[in-house]
Parts: structure tokens; C-alpha cells; sequence
């Protein structure tokens, strides 16, 4: 840390008063001694001020009293003992965390240093392969090629393994009933109707007794109603009265000629 940087934070923390002020500056400290900084011309270094400053904080001005021996009345208790004068401990003497520089300069040192070996056993590692190299150099004649060849045992091809055929999907665990859902068989269903139905009457038309999953009898009325739909917009079946809420839509058939063309009208 820097000298003078320090100087002025020990005069602060002290409370060091300045009592004169001309070429030099006069400080009074604690304890009663007197410490002077000099100016511009001053001829000590900021770390002699630093180093007397702290010699001053530990010095006491008040000459240490003779050892007398007074004779006190039996009856007179003994005067208390005036409190310890409290001093400043001195600063912490500059540690290496106060020089960065030495610091970053010693830990580039190191790295370089861990660089250097490292290339070297690199170096090393080149060079031998360079000696052995030079060696079969005389060697490297057709004659050397087929010897080697002779000696050396022939490595049969690498054959590359064809790709694993994906797996094919497992078989389902159970067999579930589709039903096949046509615009033709749902027309053939409305058929079968006397009177009004809905959508739900021709599904039930469609897969009679057979216990269907939840899921594929979904499937199936959307399927039913699509077609529906569709069988309405061609005329062959006859809305009378379109559903609300829970209410479903009333269907009924169209009267169908010879050649299967709609001849009735929509309600």
C-alpha cells in the first residue's frame, strides 16, 4: 500500500489534531507528543514520516513519576487507580496483498515456468521419434518393405457391419373392434328408419350389440355425424329440428328414388 496513503489513515484513526500549519505541518496526538510532517522541500520519505509517526504514538510524553511511599491513615482508603491510557495498535506491516504487481508478476513466473517444462518433454518426445527416423533411413529400400511384409502378420479388412433393421412394433395386448364408418353405410342406416332418429340412433344401428371401448365409440358418433352432415348437404337426409344444449338434432330420411337420388324435401 502506499506509504503516504497510510500516513494520513493512521493520523485520522489516531486523532491527531493540527495545531500549526506553515512550511511544515505540527500535529499533537493523544498522548501528548508531537509529531511534525514536513512540506514540499521535506527531505524524508513518506515512509520515515510513517515509521516516526508510529514511534510518537508509542512514546509517552509524561515522565514516568519517582516511586514514593506515603503513609496513609488507617481510616483512608487508597485514592483509585486513574484509568490505562488506551493506544492505538500499531498498523499491520504491508503484507504481499498490498503489491499486486509482485503478486501477478510472481504468478506469471509460475506459468511460464509450467509452459517451459511442458514443451520441453515435448521436445524430447520429437526428437526421439527423429533419432529413430534417421535410423531406419539406410534401411528404406524395396528389399527392407518385402522383409517387413514378411515378418509382420496381415491384418485381414475391416468389413463394415450393416445398420440393426429397426425392431417392429409390438403386437397389441388386446383386440379391439373398429368400426368402419362410410358415407354409404350411414346412409343405408338412415334407411332404417320409420320415424325421427338422431345421431346416437344410428350409431346404435351400426354397432348393434358389440361392447365397444369409450374411445373408438368417440371416434365413431364424430365419424356418424360428419357424414350426417355431408348426407344433409346432398338432400338425402332431412333436418326437423336443429339440437340445443343436451337437446340433439331430429333427423329424418329423405324418399330415395330407384337410381338412390333423394327425392323428399327438408323440413
Amino acid at each position: 500500500m502506499n506509504p503516504t496513503i497510510t500516513l494520513n489513515r493512521v493520523l485520522k484513526n489516531c486523532g491527531a489534531v493540527r495545531v500549526y500549519e506553515d512550511n511544515h505541518l505540527v500535529y499533537l496526538l493523544p498522548n501528548g507528543n508531537k509529531f511534525t510532517r514536513s512540506g514540499p522541500d521535506n527531505h524524508r520519505t513518506p515512509l520515515q514520516e510513517l515509521r516516526e509517526l508510529r514511534r510518537a504514538l508509542k512514546e509517552s510524553s509524561t515522565p514516568p513519576a519517582t516511586e514514593e511511599v506515603h503513609r496513609m491513615p488507617l481510616d483512608q482508603k487508597p485514592a483509585p487507580a486513574p484509568p490505562a491510557a488506551v493506544t492505538e495498535p500499531a498498523p499491520p506491516a504491508p503484507t504481499d496483498q498490498e503489491h499486486p504487481l509482485k503478486a501477478r508478476i510472481e504468478a506469471a513466473i509460475a506459468g511460464e515456468e509450467a509452459t517451459q517444462e511442458r514443451l520441453l518433454a515435448e521436445a524430447a518426445v520429437h526428437e526421439r521419434k527423429a533419432q529413430m527416423l534417421k535410423t531406419l533411413l539406410p534401411f528404406a529400400d524395396d528389399a527392407t518393405e518385402e522383409a517387413l511384409r514378411g515378418i509382420l502378420p496381415v491384418l485381414a479388412p475391416v468389413v463394415a457391419q450393416p445398420p440393426t433393421p429397426p425392431r417392429p412394433p409390438e403386437p397389441p395386448q388386446q383386440i379391439t373392434d373398429r368400426v368402419q364408418v362410410t358415407r354409404q353405410l350411414v346412409l343405408a342406416a338412415t334407411q332404417t328408419f320409420d320415424d325421427q332418429f338422431t345421431v346416437n340412433d344410428v350409431v346404435e344401428r351400426m354397432t348393434g350389440s358389440a361392447q365397444i371401448d369409450p374411445p373408438e365409440r368417440q371416434r365413431v358418433r364424430s365419424s356418424v355425424a360428419q357424414a350426417m352432415a355431408t348426407l344433409f348437404e346432398r338432400g338425402e337426409v332431412v333436418k326437423d329440428s336443429q339440437g340445443i344444449g343436451r337437446q340433439q338434432t331430429l333427423w329424418r330420411k329423405a324418399s330415395l328414388n330407384g337410381n338412390g337420388t333423394a327425392v323428399g324435401t327438408r323440413a
